[in-house]
């Protein structure tokens, strides 16, 4: 992160544009992000680079979006709520000690946070009939055990579950995204830290 500020931002002006369902790819909302008015827009790029995954996966094997652009308002409501739960449920804590704790859950609605650019997407694989794959933990989840198997190679994962995972980051990168190490469905592509994992100085998407 302390290089985040480095990456120079070299805008193209790339509309955002509305994923479409297909045979191999679906909107997926989560519960967590039901309040939050969930957008499935993503830069054009990045939308046909994900129907390009979808198209690659095995017979029976979809590509589910979770999420794609978050406007920075939304960011901060997320941020908010979960900011509300962690202090009622620890009234003793610091305001340090709350922000690190909502900070492993809700990216802090600063320049760091990139699905507000329209390059990050957060996704997983769902079999044919919409139930997800196991990946080891559900998206984004909220308790700390289930935080521990959230980064891209935790302990205690299954060999099926390390197989899942595999799948989706072979075929992701296969068309230029970056993963996020913290979390395995998280990916990008276009903003910084697309440009800061991939080793480039400059990147094409800023904030929208």
């Amino acid at each position: 992160r302390r290089f985040w500020d480095r990456i120079e931002i070299i805008e193209n002006n790339e509309p955002l544009i509305e994923l479409q369902v297909t045979e191999k790819l679906i909107l997926q909302t989560s519960d967590i992000l039901s309040d939050i008015s969930t957008s499935f827009s993503v830069r054009k790029t990045v939308a046909e680079k994900l129907y390009t995954v979808s198209d690659k996966l095995p017979v029976g094997i979809k590509l589910a979006v979770i999420e794609g652009y978050r406007s920075m308002e939304k960011q901060q409501r997320a941020w908010d709520r979960k900011y509300n739960v962690v202090k009622s449920e620890n009234p003793d804590w610091s305001d340090e000690q709350i922000n690190q704790e909502v900070g492993l859950v809700v990216a802090r609605p600063a320049g760091i946070t990139n699905h507000i650019c329209g390059g990050a997407v957060d996704v997983m694989l769902v079999k044919q009939n919409n139930e997800p794959l196991d990946f080891g933990t559900e998206y984004a989840p909220a308790d700390e055990s289930g935080r521990k198997k959230c980064p891209m190679f935790a302990d205690g994962l299954t060999d099926e579950q390390k197989k899942n995972r595999k799948l989706l980051r072979q075929v992701m990168e296969s068309v230029g995204f970056v993963w996020y190490p913290g979390e395995w469905w998280h990916y990008c592509y276009g903003d910084r830290m697309w440009a800061l994992y991939s080793g480039r100085t400059k990147c094409f998407y800023g904030p929208k």
